[in-house]
């Protein structure tokens, strides 16, 4: 599977996920009603001497990315810290760094990949007297996000989230248009949209179109709670009867037409963002609620609107997990202090008000930050508030080894679709090779 049509699992969240989302008036500071006592006390005596602050992260933001979402603002705060984003590629890979004595003094990743990118460098640090000593007011998170991030840690503080993701259903309007069907609405159930793609899956002319495709970054986060790894166990958890709900609902089912199969053989890969952005074949697509920040002037080519993900009949009103995107103070890092100042101010209300008028997830429960929700993008009449319709499912512990154990997964994906392989033996086979890669990565071997 080409590495640049999937989610890209193997490097967590999407490269360009970043890519523009400060590009507008968006970046507009918030009305000073939405500063309080916290984000005040967020600012602490600025040093005697500048300090510089190294940044890491396995995103595959780039340094533009990165200023443009998280890295201007902190500048902007605090003008006498230097903040030094490294950016993981070629040369500069974790290991690499290490072996080079460079220092980290934060690490930023989702939650999904934060813990292995961490335990790999043996960069943990418990942040819980830190959080004391700083005031942070706790009680003002989502608490199913400090839930998770506890318990992926043991019980430790390892990070605070800054900002979350969630997912949506993202829909092409003028495809609806065309054949004259009824745009899909907030409150649907699976069977009920899945009946919806398949009065759009059909071709005009020379045009083939389809009604729906997932990204599986879907599966990872799924709204039954199923980890991918048993975290009292160590191990894969593929062949239990949920997953073959989840594959059956995300996977098997929207793939059941001969034109989805035969698009997927072509393209090696399951139709993707490219499908629904640039060819516009794909007339619905659920996604991370990042995508109009990740990628603005694609999605300028796409007359589109989005609507919650739809939900199971048995579950309603309950979608998927959140995905906090987290900064940890390493164990490494000289200027702790500093560092502690960083995340309390990006968690404020301030701060967060600047991300959710850019249409990024905030992490506290304020009403009114939420409110804010793409105030500033440059998308308009947007269903905006659509992020928010399902009640968040609770989020699974994340365990060392989640990257490693997705791949694996992700692998078979295609050969179920096109019949090469069936539901049972494909997770089977990876979870017997899950297995065999958790014990190598506790050996220490490759």
């Amino acid at each position: 599977m080409s590495m640049k049509r999937i989610f890209p699992a193997l490097l967590a969240a999407i490269p360009l996920m970043t890519s523009a989302c400060g590009n507008s008036a968006n970046d507009s500071p918030p009305p000073a009603a939405t500063k309080s006592p916290e984000s005040a006390a967020a600012v602490k005596a600025e040093p005697a001497e500048p300090v510089e602050l190294v940044v890491f992260s396995t995103t595959g933001d780039s340094p533009d990315g990165f200023n443009q979402i998280h890295g201007d603002t902190i500048r902007q705060k605090f003008p006498n810290y230097t903040i030094k984003y490294i950016q993981n590629k070629p040369g500069q890979t974790l290991p690499e760094l290490l072996a080079q004595k460079q220092r980290i003094d934060l690490i930023y990743q989702n939650i999904s990949y934060f813990y292995e990118m961490g335990a790999s460098g043996n960069l943990f640090y418990d942040m819980t007297d830190m959080v004391a000593k700083h005031k942070v007011d706790m009680a003002k998170f989502e608490p199913t996000l400090i839930d998770g991030i506890r318990s992926s840690g043991g019980g430790k503080l390892y990070g605070l989230p800054v900002t979350n993701v969630g997912f949506v259903l993202y829909y092409n309007k003028d495809i609806f248009d065309k054949f004259g069907v009824a745009y899909p609405r907030d409150g649907m159930y699976w069977d009920e949209m899945l009946d919806l793609a398949k009065k759009l899956t059909r071709k005009e002319g020379d045009k083939q179109y389809l009604g729906y495709a997932s990204d599986l970054f879907l599966l990872m986060n799924n709204p039954l709670s199923v980890p991918l790894i048993d975290p009292k166990t160590e191990k894969p958890t593929f062949t239990q009867e949920p997953w073959k709900k989840l594959f059956d609902t995300i996977v098997i089912q929207p793939s059941e037409s001969q034109a989805y199969k035969d698009r997927t053989a072509a393209l090696k890969a399951l139709p993707y963002r490219f499908e629904f952005t640039n060819s516009q074949e794909l007339a619905m697509f659920s996604f991370i609620s990042k995508f109009p920040q990740a990628v603005p002037d694609t999605l300028q080519k796409v007359n589109w609107d989005m609507v919650a993900l739809p939900t199971f009949r048995d579950q309603p009103g309950v979608g998927t997990q959140t995905t906090p995107e987290m900064f940890g103070i390493t164990s490494m890092a000289q200027h702790k202090e500093e560092a502690m100042n960083v995340i309390h101010y990006l968690t404020t209300p301030e701060a967060q008000t600047m991300y959710s008028r850019k249409g990024l997830m905030p992490v506290i429960k304020d009403e009114a930050v939420k409110k804010a929700f793409g105030e500033g993008s440059q998308f308009k009449n947007i269903h905006w508030s659509s992020v928010y319709y399902n009640k968040p499912a609770p989020l699974t512990i994340r365990t060392n080894y989640q990257l490693t154990v997705e791949g694996i997964l992700r692998k078979q994906v295609v050969d179920i679709v096109l019949g090469k392989t069936d539901l049972n033996t494909a997770t089977r086979n990876a979870s017997e090779e899950a297995e065999k890669a958790i014990a190598a990565l506790k050996s220490g071997t490759k």
